[in-house]
């Protein structure tokens, strides 16, 4: 196995952790650290380069290194079952009324807003642009949630 693709392809997972964004966001989840790493190594490994899809070299992606394939797999079992349940609440919360579309929309408008500016920054290949709107974003995906959080404590 090739060390640099390795290494490419961990350096592409700190990025995606250390993001400020996607820092805010994995906070706020239900999900851990751990958890979302492995899961992004399971989703995009196969598609980054083929020798990843055999589960012996997932578990060797890790960031801390090297855990045994049943770690790995338990781990990416936790998360998916988390992301499952997040989806059922959401999907229970809908159904009962209690979460109604006016309470959903400053992150419906700000989802609409992130996918906007990452689609135009792609397009633009100007990432040092991302910077700086990934801290706007991250005030505003921060303002929701107290405002939320708020609404709920009155």
């Amino acid at each position: 196995m090739n060390k640099k693709i390795i290494e490419e392809f961990q350096e592409w997972i700190k990025q995606n952790l250390n993001d400020p964004l996607a820092k805010t966001l994995l906070e706020n989840s239900n999900l851990t650290k751990t958890q979302f790493e492995t899961f992004l190594i399971d989703i995009f490994s196969k598609h980054y380069h083929s020798v990843f899809s055999k589960s012996e070299i997932k578990a060797a992606l890790r960031l801390k290194g090297k855990v045994s394939r049943g770690a790995f797999n338990r781990t990416k079992a936790q998360a998916i079952k988390n992301i499952i349940r997040a989806i059922y609440t959401i999907l229970l919360l809908g159904y009962t009324g209690i979460f109604d579309s006016s309470k959903l929309d400053p992150f419906i408008e700000l989802s609409q807003k992130l996918d906007d500016y990452i689609k135009n920054i792609k397009k633009e290949g100007n990432y040092e642009k991302y910077s700086w709107i990934a801290k706007i974003l991250e005030e505003e995906l921060k303002e929701a949630l107290n405002f939320n959080n708020k609404k709920r404590k009155n």
